[in-house]
């Protein structure tokens, strides 16, 4: 069901044509983003407490995002209401919240939320709560990363954030399914979630991620996403700064695209033992090869 159109006016702007990133842990959405936020008169930010409990609740709940349509969408302006007003304690410009600020001016717009013409987002797990967001945000951008999963899971096992959904404790027998957060089709999978090596663990979580951008390709049409993959921009920057600058109509610059990345493309092979490889290939070796990733 349709839902009427929106009016959220931050920052004395109306919000029109938000852009969000998006894409499993680990897949480049940190330097997608990093570009697109250091164009002037962008404001694109992450990790907002609020923005990512409304995120979570979804994504950990997708039946939110279907049954509860108006409710689940006016949680997510809300939330972006709240992240996306620049003061002198939030702005990135401003010398933060380690500076000596007035009261009364600390929650008033500061000297730079002037110059914002366009918001986006690029909080982590953003993907997974992407029908919910089209909902609320009718009219936003989308830009999906997707990347070599065993680059990710090699990245994942690596990370603590990203092992700490691994836990048993997160995984309720009331759990829905499917639930792509976890990387869950239906309720067996909980078996090889909670057994299964921290390799195949992660392939699940990745597995979910790329199964929901399909979804999310054919239910959002191309004028309304993007999709980049890692691989192409890694040393093809001036091409998908092309892509973003036509796509958003941001004037996105290519030095600005991947840098400071870490781990190079392919690095899976000397960083995942043979028995993980093997693990990841059980798990997610059709999606690997959908995604021509061989």
């Amino acid at each position: 069901m349709k839902q009427p159109s929106y009016i959220l006016v931050v920052n004395g702007t109306k919000v029109e044509r938000p852009v969000f990133v998006l894409g499993a842990p680990h897949s480049g959405v940190p330097e997608i983003a990093r570009a697109l936020s250091r164009v002037p008169g962008f404001h694109l930010g992450a990790g907002s407490s609020g923005v990512l409990n409304a995120v979570y609740a979804v994504a950990r709940r997708p039946s939110l995002a279907l049954e509860r349509v108006a409710g689940t969408a006016s949680l997510l302006r809300e939330a972006y209401a709240e992240a996306w007003q620049l003061t002198p304690l939030t702005c990135p410009r401003c010398p933060g919240p380690w500076a000596r600020v007035p009261a009364n001016a600390s929650a008033e717009p500061c000297e730079h939320s002037a110059e914002v013409r366009r918001y986006g987002d690029a909080s982590p797990d953003l993907l997974f709560c992407a029908t919910a967001l089209h909902a609320a945000f009718p009219d936003a951008l989308f830009v999906q990363v997707i990347r070599d999963g065993r680059d990710v899971i090699a990245d994942m096992m690596e990370d603590e954030q990203s092992l700490a959904w691994l836990r048993p404790s997160f995984m309720k027998l009331d759990h829905e399914f499917p639930n792509h957060f976890f990387g869950l089709e239906e309720e067996s999978d909980l078996d090889t979630f909670t057994e299964g090596s921290t390799a195949a663990k992660c392939a699940m979580r990745w597995r979910g991620a790329v199964r929901m951008s399909a979804m999310l390709r054919r239910s959002i049409g191309a004028e309304q996403l993007l999709t980049l993959r890692y691989e192409d921009v890694h040393g093809g920057e001036v091409r998908a700064a092309g892509q973003l600058r036509k796509f958003t109509g941001a004037r996105v610059s290519a030095s600005e695209l991947l840098t400071g990345r870490s781990w190079g493309v392919g690095s899976w092979r000397e960083r995942l033992s043979r028995t993980q490889q093997g693990d990841v290939r059980e798990i997610a070796g059709a999606e690997l090869s959908r995604l021509g990733y061989r």
